[in-house]
């Protein structure tokens, strides 16, 4: 348990990290396209692509910090499940 804690503390702190370094990314790569024409299509699909992957980022920590939190509640409980509805949790 002590090991799978560490690992995902481990994987939790590399997305944020990850994050980060797509937020870096995107401001830079703002920087470099305000200097394109506002009509550019260059402009309009890099600045597409990077909020695309820039959200992409953000849905999977938040997915990741999710499963781990049910994951360590479905742990913590003892759950049996059986046929007689009685007995259920």
């Amino acid at each position: 348990m002590l090991g799978a804690a560490s690992a995902s503390g481990y994987i939790i702190t590399a997305l944020f990290v990850l994050v980060a370094i797509g937020r870096l990314a995107r401001n830079v790569l703002h920087k470099l396209t305000a200097r394109l024409p506002k009509r550019s299509a260059l402009k309009h699909y890099t600045t597409a692509i990077v909020s695309l992957v820039f959200f992409c980022l953000l849905v999977v920590r938040m997915c990741f910090i999710a499963t781990v939190i049910i994951d360590s509640a479905i742990r913590g409980d003892h759950v049996e499940v059986s046929g007689d509805p009685e007995r259920q949790f």
